[in-house]
């Protein structure tokens, strides 16, 4: 009369992770482009120069993402 165990789910899987904190990164990125290209824009600066700084802030935020990400996991490691 014991009750069948089920079996835990197993953990999501690296690249699940991966992937979910690699969308995080983008959309984080993406929200700091749209935030200098707004200011850009209100300071009086052109369509063109707006969008070239929101890209370099785009990419200079994926960088500094980037390089956390493999900061902690190298830490984590020498643990």
């Amino acid at each position: 009369m014991t009750s069948p165990t089920t079996p835990s789910p197993a953990p999501a899987s690296h690249s699940h992770t991966w992937a979910l904190w690699l969308l995080v990164m983008v959309l984080f990125s993406t929200v700091v482009a749209l935030a200098v290209i707004t200011l850009k824009q209100h300071s009086g600066s052109g369509l063109a120069d707006a969008v070239l700084s929101g890209g370099t802030a785009f990419g200079s935020t994926m960088i500094i993402c980037l390089g956390a990400v493999a900061g902690i996991r190298e830490l984590r490691r020498t643990r």
